[in-house]
């Protein structure tokens, strides 16, 4: 069974029908939903909404993954907040049978020369461990996605082992981790059966070494080794979703003609099913 999903963030302005016919005529099982009111899914919807939500994903056959949250803990006083709308999020994930929140930790920078504040370690620790605390008692996994201070493997092992919760798991953008020089396998090897969802996007270094982001392409044009990364994720056992993360919102080098959604979605899950077809016949050998 191929297990292809997208992130609805380049679905801005759309509604959960239209996202949902998208997803099925490309060819996805899954969808995973950015939370707000600008993609449809957010925590003001009713109860009746949310049934509804649920009822039209169930329909198309599709499945909810994750809710994609913008909250982001840093250890800081800022977390209250940040802990206040992630409660909501987690609520809502209940109510559309999501497994996870997704979220991000520490500061989101673009230079390595950037100042940010110190993280207060123990802080944020004990924060995760409150809101894992929380969402397990709704039913829900927290997922903490490889990016910022925490993109790596080796960074997060620590964290996971701190937190010590069985529904603190994680995200594993494939590209964070290698814009701080962490080999896939090293990643995906101290992740091990905590890595429970992947976002796939391709890119290609910039020439600046003190820029922390690597310019985005095409899946396939660019120097993300995908398929060595699907061949490691499957021997390692892994059984969740492959999720095309395609930020149109936030990178100007996606905002040209030619990478619009109605392009990118059937180009994605015809490579990523040629890619797991072909991983499957090594498996079978």
């Amino acid at each position: 069974m191929q297990r292809l999903a997208f992130s609805t963030i380049p679905c801005e302005g759309w509604t959960l029908e239209e996202i949902v016919a998208a997803a099925k005529e490309a060819g996805f099982q899954g969808l995973e939903l950015r939370e707000g009111e600008a993609w449809s899914i957010h925590t003001g919807l009713t109860p009746v909404e949310r049934m509804k939500a649920l009822e039209t994903v169930k329909e198309a056959g599709l499945t909810i993954t994750d809710i994609g949250s913008g909250v982001c803990f840093t250890g800081s006083e800022g977390d209250a907040e940040q802990f206040r709308h992630f409660q909501k999020v987690a609520a809502l994930a209940h109510d559309l049978e999501a497994r996870g929140v997704r979220v991000f930790l520490g500061y989101f920078t673009y230079r390595r020369d950037q100042q940010v504040p110190d993280i207060p370690y123990e802080n944020l620790v004990k924060q995760l461990q409150q809101a894992c605390d929380y969402s397990a008692a709704h039913g829900v996994q927290l997922w903490i996605e490889t990016h910022n201070e925490f993109s790596t493997g080796r960074v997060l092992r620590k964290l996971l082992d701190d937190v010590n919760r069985d529904n603190c798991l994680v995200i594993y953008d494939v590209i964070h981790p290698l814009e701080e020089g962490e080999s896939p396998a090293d990643t995906i090897a101290l992740l091990g059966s905590q890595c429970v969802h992947v976002h796939v996007k391709d890119g290609i270094p910039v020439e600046d070494p003190m820029v922390t982001n690597w310019k985005y392409t095409k899946i396939g044009e660019g120097q993300i080794p995908i398929a060595s990364i699907i061949e490691l994720l499957e021997e390692s056992g892994y059984t969740g979703y492959y999720s095309l993360e395609w930020e149109t919102k936030w990178r100007s080098e996606l905002q040209v003609p030619g990478m619009e959604p109605d392009i990118i979605f059937p180009h994605y899950t015809a490579y990523m099913f040629n890619l797991l077809q072909n991983d499957e016949k090594r498996g079978t050998a």
